[in-house]
């Protein structure tokens, strides 16, 4: 509140507001007044900036009005999501009494907090997407997470045990999987890089939570929200049993009973999944393209051909934790396969799951307390063909879909009720009426029977009282204010009877009433209200009964969700000729016409050259790329990674032939960017993230890298891009393909056993190149970079000049000498270069003695020599 209102002149109940934002400063508030939601002072100018309303005053004990916006309540969900995705916590404050009860102020209280991560309402989430609630604790021995979507009751714990130099960039890439829209963590949490994190990421709302709970008060928080059964499951994860408690501390802070969709806690081991570092997931675009930062032309968008939002959000899962052990991805494989050959079977499932809505968060919706009848009409549309279903699946000739059919629950009770109980096409309203069908409730039809009849004495009534009085325009109307009255227009007063009792005079009317219409009234409206009340009463009653099912329904959704996520890679491999991978366990891969399966995509027909992969033997385990830019490296070293995920996902990949050895983490370093916001330059990013690989990659992954080095002097890089692959080589042993312009690096295969070289041919012609994008054995000599220049247009006479200047690149003070007047002097001045450059070299070879030398050396000094050769 601004200091410009004093408190003590403020009206009660901007009084009332004000001590209610005291304990809420972290949320905009919105307090109930009659049929609005109301903000005031600096609440008020923010929610009129968000949403874009009038920003209006309220008369306040001040000379000066308070700034005011309000929403109609009936609406209050669609503006609050409003606000929400703006990165805002929302307060409700509700009347909490009758106000025809109330004496004085009515009382009022804080009856929900919406926050990005307690979202349940359906039309505001992304429905391929889970939304993460993340809690973080933190203390000497590691980091305990706990993650929840509360809107389909998903909860998640696991445990970062401490580990010199990596717990930070762990954690990190644990929470990028994640993408929760809100993280709580305590107030003592101190990992210096993940805070440098959440600095870098201003839109994830974030929760401090107190330290001044004692171990034993987060025990009986975890078992009075989940039982006793999980919380022996967590037990032994002391640190993320912490994290949980916060987690459910911050969901029940305004829900009074526990939540039935909230009941089971999953423990992920994050060592049983290929590890995927952020900058991987990020390099290979799999879940959002690295341009516009959306889902086009990412792997995720590529894959998802699911017909549920169920198996929709499971494939997202699927694709941020691959499998590591062969026996899982293998039956997962076997499974897709069985899809995959049987094209009447995918069909036949799409048909049965095309009809089955977002089971999961209905029933969060519905445990929440925010279903509407609707909600209840979606549910009973995505239960109708369940058994049909099951029996299909149990009538397939495969074992696993024969498994999953016997384990699908039995629903049919619950279809059933719905069916009998809830009209087609029911409100939106649950209080209004006009929801439970005929025939479902004795008490309910007799009552609805009672007032039809009333409603039928209140038409002929009207009737009778036109043709008594002669009034031809005479009508009885309702109104929610006035109730019913008899209308008669001021051209027919005179004819009014006596017994007419006058209720309201309006501009061309006047409404009365008799002692008739105030029987029937009365008998209609009391009926009315009763029927609402019995309506509103079973629905909870049919709420009650869906809550009590609560795990039927979600192991039921878990079981589609697998189906319709195999069905999809059935249908991927089948759309667009994939093949089944064979998986090994030798570190070897190879690969027969491999493709990007997003760039061939958006190639026409043909258009795409595949190419092999082989690498993994014992003489074949790094292999250096040379070539022009734009020749297709890049796309090349991608896709290799590409199909190991898909393969180890459980999907057929983009090729003829795959034989893929199971790695346990892939890495990437393409690209060149910087952090300033951390001073960190294009180099020292570069250096961070290779130091980052180097210390955990293990010699079951795989290594892509891109131009390291190129970020500092050719000198520096040179070296350092060769003693990297000498010690990839002799020390890691990991199955490495290193893309580079340092053609030096080259002379690696005769000096390192496991060394090859590729290169991506080219054809010369006429001056101009033409790139064949096909990777073959050998190396380049040059990167032909001037051709590559050419072609994207620049000047003539910049092309020409830079083939002059190419030969004194490293010689700054023949640059400085060369005359700019006359191409005879520049090729002058060359020529003193050259003669100058060969004395050099004759003197730097006088000062070798080669017995001294150790092979690294050697072949530092050789590289020296090619450049001072080249340079001629």
């Amino acid at each position: 509140m601004n200091n410009e209102f004093k408190y003590e002149k403020l009206t009660p109940m901007l009084k009332h507001y004000v001590d209610v934002k005291k304990n809420f400063n972290d949320s905009v508030l919105l307090y109930r007044v009659g049929d609005f939601y109301e903000a005031f002072f600096d609440d008020a100018i923010t929610i009129s900036k968000v949403l874009q309303l009038a920003l209006t005053g309220k008369e306040c004990g001040h000379d000066k009005r308070a700034p005011m916006c309000g929403v109609p309540h009936h609406v209050i969900d669609t503006y609050v999501n409003k606000l929400v995705k703006k990165g805002h916590k929302v307060a409700l404050c509700d009347q909490v009494e009758d106000p025809k009860k109330a004496k004085g102020l009515v009382k009022r209280a804080i009856t929900r907090v919406i926050s990005p991560g307690t979202i349940v309402d359906l039309d505001s989430l992304n429905k391929k997407e889970n939304n993460y609630l993340l809690s973080l604790y933190e203390n000497k021995f590691g980091i305990g997470a706990c993650f929840s979507d509360i809107s389909t009751g998903k909860l998640v714990c696991f445990e970062i045990r401490n580990k010199i130099n990596i717990t930070g960039n762990k954690l990190i890439d644990e929470v990028e999987k994640i993408s929760p829209s809100e993280i709580l963590i305590n107030s003592n949490f101190k990992n210096k890089k993940f805070r440098e994190y959440l600095d870098l990421n201003p839109s994830i709302l974030i929760n401090k939570i107190d330290d001044n709970n004692n171990f034993e008060d987060f025990i009986q928080n975890v078992r009075e929200h989940l039982g006793d059964i999980n919380y022996s499951k967590i037990n032994n994860l002391r640190i993320a049993l912490v994290a949980c408690s916060n987690l459910l501390s911050y969901i029940y802070k305004f829900h009074n009973e526990n939540l039935a969709h909230l009941n089971e806690i999953e423990l992920l081991e994050i060592d049983s999944y290929m590890e995927l570092d952020a900058n991987t997931r990020r390099n290979l675009e799999l879940h959002n393209n690295i341009d516009k930062k959306g889902k086009e032309n990412s792997i995720i968008k590529l894959i998802d051909k699911a017909d549920t939002v169920m198996g929709s959000r499971l494939l997202n899962e699927w694709l941020e934790r691959p499998l590591i052990e062969k026996e899982k991805i293998e039956k997962r494989l076997d499974m897709v396969e069985y899809l995959f050959s049987n094209r009447d079977v995918s069909e036949k499932i799409t048909y049965f799951l095309d009809d089955i809505y977002d089971l999961e968060r209905i029933v969060g919706k519905i445990s929440y307390q925010r279903a509407n009848a609707r909600d209840m009409i979606s549910l009973k549309s995505s239960l109708r063909n369940i058994p049909e279903f099951k029996i299909y699946l149990s009538n397939l000739n495969n074992k696993a879909y024969k498994d999953l059919a016997n384990i699908i629950p039995d629903i049919g009770n619950i279809y059933e009720i719905l069916e009998k109980a809830v009209v087609n096409n029911p409100p939106i309203s649950i209080t209004d009426g006009g929801i439970i069908k005929d025939n479902f409730n004795d008490k309910l039809d007799k009552l609805k029977l009672e007032s039809e009849s009333a409603e039928k004495d209140l038409l002929e009534y009207e009737v009778s009282e036109r043709e008594k009085t002669g009034i031809k325009k005479l009508k009885i109307n309702y109104n929610k204010n006035s109730g019913y009255s008899i209308e008669v227009t001021k051209s027919f007063i005179n004819m009014v009877p006596k017994s007419y009792i006058r209720k309201q005079t309006l501009k061309n009317q006047e409404r009365y009433t008799t002692e008739r219409l105030e029987e029937l009234s009365n008998l209609i409206l009391s009926s009315s209200d009763m029927i609402n009340e019995l309506e509103y009463e079973i629905f909870n009653e049919l709420r009650d009964f869906i809550l009590e099912n609560t795990k039927k329904l979600q192991y039921l959704s878990k079981l589609i969700a697998i189906i319709d996520a195999l069905n999809s890679l059935s249908k991927l491999a089948r759309e667009n000729n994939y093949t089944k991978p064979i998986m090994r366990n030798d570190n070897i891969i190879k690969i027969i016409n491999g493709r990007h399966p997003v760039i061939e995509k958006n190639l026409k027909e043909n258009e795409f050259i595949a190419n092999d992969t082989d690498i993994g033997e014992e003489d074949n385990l790094i292999q250096i790329i040379t070539g022009p830019n734009m020749a297709g490296k890049s796309t090349y070293m991608r896709q290799m990674a590409i199909i190991i995920i898909l393969a180890q996902i459980g999907s057929f990949v983009p090729c003829d032939k795959a034989e893929i050895s199971i790695c346990d983490k892939v890495f990437t370093r393409i690209g060149a960017s910087d952090n300033i916001s951390k001073g960190e330059s294009t180099f020292m990013l570069e250096m961070n993230e290779v130091s980052n690989i180097l210390k955990n990659a293990t010699e079951s992954s795989f290594i892509i890298l891109d131009e390291v080095g190129r970020g500092t002097s050719s000198d520096d890089g040179l070296s350092i891009a060769m003693s990297l692959v000498e010690y990839l080589s002799k020390k890691k042993r990991i199955k490495t393909v290193f893309a580079t312009h340092f053609h030096e690096l080259t002379i690696l295969e005769n000096e390192l056993r496991n060394v090859v070289n590729l290169k991506i041919d080219i054809l010369e012609e006429n001056n101009s190149l033409v790139f064949l994008r096909k990777i073959s054995r050998g190396k380049s000599d040059r990167s032909y970079g001037i051709e590559v220049a050419k072609m994207s247009g620049l000047p003539e006479e910049v092309i020409e000049n830079a083939k002059i200047f190419m030969a004194k690149i490293d010689d700054n003070k023949s640059i400085s000498n060369i005359s700019r007047n006359s191409k005879e002097n520049i090729k002058e001045t060359l020529s003193n270069i050259k003669n100058r450059k060969i004395n050099d070299i004759k003197s730097f070879c006088k000062n070798i003695n080669i017995n001294d030398l150790t092979p690294l050396e050697a072949i530092n000094i050789l590289n020296k020599l090619i450049i001072k050769v080249r340079e001629l």
